[in-house]
């Protein structure tokens, strides 16, 4: 399974192709499969940010948007077959109450051999150029060889009840078209199937599947994510297992699974690459005092200043509790405890590259200090500086410095947070004076907006115009 990314933050892990657009935001992956009966086949799919596509008002007074798709799969210069068709939104009675992402998955059958798949997609209420692309596709799957079908990834399943393009082995899959699971997500689920096994060991013979995760850098297995299945041979033997990852600690890894006969050989092997993130996997403070930080990064900063700095900085993306012990350790010019805070605050994010994952970030930080820091704020305690720091850089950017009758705003948006889509944070200079913005309004979750921002930021800036200091754009979206 490939996830192709379309104008969307590059996913490094996974064989991940960018491609760029003004507008629309896709996700695309694929697998291959065989069947007994008809021979090799791919399913594609594709997952469409619905913030991203344009809305018209259909005959019966809802609003709809469709995509023309077009998949052509060429072997050398030949074109063997194609898929072309509107790929249409569900119908919604606005589009101020979020505009829902949608998925389709298509299930082409394809002789055997190797393919280039050429991918476009359009917008057919936009004006902007297709996005799409061309990546290589191996259909060399038969009735003869030991083969592992490719990797789906499953955002959910349950048993079918009459067969359907998800069905597969007595089951619907829902795809999960990604490869990077936040931290909300507690498990990963995942189907494959095995070929031929019976040709190679004999029919209704034991065997195991053994599947575990292992980091991707080194292919160092992780213990704690090993797992293993009892089957008997047969000529299609699938696999659809649920493996608990809300332990799994930030970082890149891989998903592995194996078929071992009984000399505890390895007979066929396949994997996946997915990125994991993991904030939630917090530091115990009360472990502080066990930390080793000999030879590590953090036994190296040894500047006071700079320990203050860097812990306070961390505030965006720790937990009440870990801020609350930052605050008191500051206090105290301690800076063997500040060492092993800095340090065990990492290495729970990345057991096992603990400083690449602090040099990420530092580098993060710096950046923001340079660009918002002010005059009695450093860059992370400014309300940009932190949100940029807890949510990443925004997919969207609209900065209105010189319309009439309203003061300055800056709009971000972020098509994804974890959970939650289409989050939007406003921005304002409220005062005309200085370079710094404070936050308004948004409608993310768990953040620090104070409700009452907003009246009073009205109130305030009543003499601005009629329209209440923010402008028609502004205004018709915003407002409470």
């Amino acid at each position: 399974m490939k996830t192709l990314v379309l104008f969307w933050a590059l996913l490094s892990v996974m064989m991940t192709t960018p491609i760029k657009a003004k507008e629309l935001q896709t996700l695309f992956c694929n697998a291959t499969f065989f069947s007994q009966a008809e021979g090799p086949y791919v399913e594609t799919y594709l997952k469409v940010f619905g913030p991203s596509v344009s809305y018209v008002k259909t005959t019966r007074g809802t609003y709809q948007a469709s995509l023309l798709v077009t998949i052509i799969f060429k072997n050398i210069d030949r074109i063997v077959d194609y898929r072309k068709y509107n790929l249409f939104s569900g119908e919604l009675a606005d589009t101020l109450q979020g505009l829902p992402d949608f998925i389709d998955q298509q299930r082409i059958s394809l002789p055997y051999g190797i393919y280039q798949m050429v991918l476009s997609i359009t917008d057919n209420n936009s004006k902007e150029s297709p996005i799409g692309g061309t990546f290589p596709l191996n259909m060399e799957i038969d009735k003869k060889n030991l083969k592992f079908s490719d990797i789906e990834l499953v955002e959910s399943f349950q048993a079918t009840g009459k067969d359907n393009i998800l069905s597969k082995s007595g089951f619907d899959l829902v795809p999960y078209v990604s490869d990077f699971f936040p931290s909300s997500m507690k498990v990963m689920s995942f189907y494959t199937e095995l070929y031929n096994l019976d040709k190679k060991i004999g029919e209704n013979q034991d065997f195991l599947f053994k599947y575990y995760i292992e980091s991707s850098k080194d292919q160092v297995v992780m213990d704690d994510f090993v797992k293993l299945k009892r089957q008997k041979s047969a000529a299609v033997n699938p696999l659809l297992v649920t493996i608990p990852i809300a332990d799994l600690p930030n970082g890149d890894f891989n998903l592995v699974i194996e078929s071992i006969d009984r000399n505890n050989e390895v007979m066929a092997k396949q994997k996946i690459s997915f990125q994991r993130s993991n904030p939630g996997l917090q530091l115990d403070v009360s472990d502080i005092k066990a930390i080793d930080i000999s030879a590590t990064f953090a036994e190296k900063i040894s500047s006071l200043d700079s320990l203050r700095f860097y812990l306070q900085s961390l505030n965006p993306i720790g937990s009440t509790k870990q801020n609350q012990y930052v605050d008191n350790v500051v206090k105290t010019n301690d800076i063997t405890q500040m060492q092993k805070f800095l340090y065990g605050f990492w290495q729970t994010r990345n057991n096992e590259y603990p400083e690449a994952e602090w040099n990420h970030y530092k580098s993060q930080v710096l950046a923001i200090e340079e660009r918002y820091k002010t005059k009695i704020k450093h860059g992370y305690e400014t309300d940009m500086g932190y949100t940029w720091l807890k949510y990443g850089t925004p997919d969207q950017v609209e900065d209105s410095k010189h319309e009439p009758n309203a003061v300055p705003y800056i709009i971000w948006q972020y098509f994804h947070i974890e959970n939650q889509s289409n989050v939007r944070f406003v921005f304002t200079n409220p005062h005309l004076v200085g370079t710094e913005y404070f936050l308004f309004y948004s409608d993310a979750r768990d953040n620090r907006f104070n409700t009452s921002l907003s009246r009073d930021l009205y109130e305030r800036t009543s003499s601005f115009g009629s329209s209440g200091g923010y402008g028609s754009r502004f205004s018709s979206n915003f407002r409470r």
